[in-house]
């Protein structure tokens, strides 16, 4: 499936935009983001173009209801073009949305056209019966109200399909129409009608349900798993405020908020909430009103100002018998209160979000903990040697920019920057007296050496961490030519990883000081690097290297003033560092 994309038609204030590919639930987000942004510039109408959009998901069409309905709350309009009848009769209440035809609309399918006559056309009498002979005595009329052809059917034959004019769209579930007994010809009973009705809106919330399941299921990343519930609760029960609270193991469970929508960035900042009024809402209910929760010591102001915020209902979220939250609601517009109905799909969908809040804490969780082992590893590392002390920032900072530039699968990045920043891990089995003079090596000390990418390899399995970041580190001294170590592979045959690592390791090596040796200076280095493109290092990846060392020395040439402090203990020093927060990259292009 193509992802969506959005492009702007015209000057940024005219705010017409072409919409192309499939609106799934990452497609539902930035379309639901591009309509907050327009309304926060002040945009009175919106163009929107869906022409060259494939499909449209449920989410995706509770995006453009919510966003129809807070529009006309503010007198603004949407405008759309290709939107096809189904789709629009879903936005049937946003009178905020403007159709505008692009093209002829396509008639009905074969099925709808077929229900059409049977709910639209007016009955027609049944036919005479086959002429019969006379008998000679005479007998009553028949009872059977279709022995003689009515005034209005001699007068006027019930119209063919293809002479009747097509019946405008009805948006019922014609599988639900089909299956309602009517009476001969006539119209769908009132009661009936309404039953049809509510069973189609069944039908939809249950399909988006297991939509919104489905994507939940598969965020790991916990920012992705709060955005994707609360943007699906917002759009399925039409809400104008929400907050998510999660429990903080650190702080006996007290609730902090992970969340917000419908106020002012900041609004509860500093904000918590004592978990102890909510336990007491029963795991099998998880639906409350705010007002009905009781009062405990201490909680009643936080309550309060919960209420004077606008909220009014709330859904506990319960994990395994454990308290992982709570989700707060406020703002219905018109509607006042949840049905019951809508309350047990809310506490449905509140269940499913729980559930996968939790894996992705407890995926954050994991992956904090194997960052904090790097972390400690990297230290152990340049403990052993004083003069590598600082290269692995450098390392990791070259090898993000230059995999950013390649395109990196981002699913694999943080892998590679592990096996950059333990790429010599299998060091620590060499002998200190070795590393401290490598000038002057033995044949058997040199080969002991050439095996630290193998045992490093070794160790990390033990370890369990991930392949990526094992073979960055078995093959990160391999060569593209193939006279690397420990195995000799060339080419392709080295993971792309490892192919990065091993140019940023040689470049880095050669700009350090060493013992045996004094460091050279960035530009000698540049020019080894690239005499040796296409032999010890793969060509592409020197020629996106050398490129990111242009963006390097073009920042330095404009950075004015001395260098800041790298002392953290003198006043005002900022603070180290840190080569494996996101924070340590080199600013590509149009970035200073």
């Amino acid at each position: 499936m193509k992802a969506l994309k959005i492009d702007r038609v015209g000057s940024r204030d005219r705010f017409r935009f072409t919409l192309e590919g499939v609106i799934d639930a990452q497609g539902a987000r930035s379309l639901d983001r591009l309509l907050f942004e327009c309304q926060a510039r002040g945009a009175r109408a919106v163009h929107l173009d869906f022409t060259r959009v494939t499909s449209i998901s449920t989410l995706g069409s509770a995006v453009l209801a919510r966003q129809g309905r807070v529009y006309e709350e503010t007198e603004r309009k949407i405008h759309v073009t290709g939107l096809g009848p189904e789709i629009r009769a879903a936005l049937a209440e946003a009178e905020a949305i403007v159709y505008e035809a692009n093209h002829p609309e396509t008639p009905p399918a074969p099925a709808e056209a077929k229900i059409a006559p049977e709910v639209k056309v007016a009955p027609a009498a049944a036919p005479s019966p086959p002429p019969t002979t006379p008998s000679p005595t005479p007998t009553a009329p028949s009872p059977t109200p279709t022995a003689t052809p009515s005034p209005a059917a001699t007068a006027a034959p019930a119209p063919t399909p293809s002479s009747a004019p097509a019946a405008p769209f009805i948006p019922a579930p014609t599988s639900a129409a089909s299956l309602i007994p009517s009476g001969p010809g006539g119209p769908i009973p009132p009661n009936l009608a309404s039953l049809q009705s509510k069973l189609k809106l069944k039908i939809v919330a249950f399909r988006n349900l297991f939509e919104i399941t489905r994507a939940l299921n598969l965020a790991l990343d916990l920012d992705e798993a709060l955005n994707l519930f609360s943007l699906s609760v917002m759009g399925q029960f039409g809400v104008d405020r929400l907050a998510i609270f999660l429990s903080d193991p650190r702080r006996d469970g007290v609730l902090l908020p992970k969340q917000v929508r419908g106020f002012a960035h900041g609004h509860f900042q500093e904000f918590a909430i004592s978990p102890t009024p909510f336990r007491s809402v029963p795991a099998e209910q998880g639906f409350f009103n705010l007002s009905e929760i009781t009062e405990t010591e201490g909680a009643g102001e936080t309550l309060e100002a919960l209420r004077e915020s606008g909220f009014e209902w709330g859904v506990a979220l319960w994990v395994r018998r454990e308290l992982e939250g709570i989700l707060l609601l406020g703002g219905r517009g018109g509607r006042r209160g949840f049905q019951e109905d809508e309350r047990d799909l809310l506490t449905t969908l509140a269940n499913q979000g729980a559930v996968a809040i939790s894996n992705a804490r407890y995926y954050r969780a994991q992956e904090d903990r194997n960052l904090g082992l790097v972390r400690g590893m990297m230290s152990l590392i340049e403990s052993r040697d004083t003069y590598a002390k600082g290269n692995t920032e450098r390392v990791v900072r070259y090898v993000t920019a230059t995999a950013k530039v390649l395109n990196y699968p981002k699913e694999s990045l943080k892998s590679l920057i592990y096996g950059a920043v333990l790429r010599d891990i299998g060091m620590i089995t060499v002998s200190h007296v070795i590393l401290k003079n490598p000038a002057h090596l033995s044949d058997d000390e040199w080969a002991l050496i050439k095996q630290h990418p193998t045992r490093g390899a070794q160790i990390l399995e033990e370890m369990n961490l991930p392949k990526e970041v094992i073979e960055v580190v078995r093959n990160h001294h391999e060569r593209w030519g193939g006279e690397g170590y420990p195995r000799g592979i060339k080419g392709a045959q080295i993971p792309l990883g490892a192919r990065v690592v091993s140019l940023v390791d040689g470049y880095v090596a050669m700009t350090a000081e060493r013992p045996y040796r004094r460091a050279l200076p960035a530009e000698k280095a540049r020019q080894v690097i690239a005499e040796n493109w296409g032999t010890p290092f793969d060509p592409t990846i020197v020629d996106v290297f050398l490129q990111v060392l242009d963006k390097v020395e073009k920042r330095s040439r404009q950075r004015v003033g001395p260098p800041a402090p790298s002392d953290s203990s003198l006043p005002n020093a900022p603070a180290a560092l840190d080569p494996l927060s996101s924070g340590a990259t080199i600013p590509m292009e149009g970035r200073t």
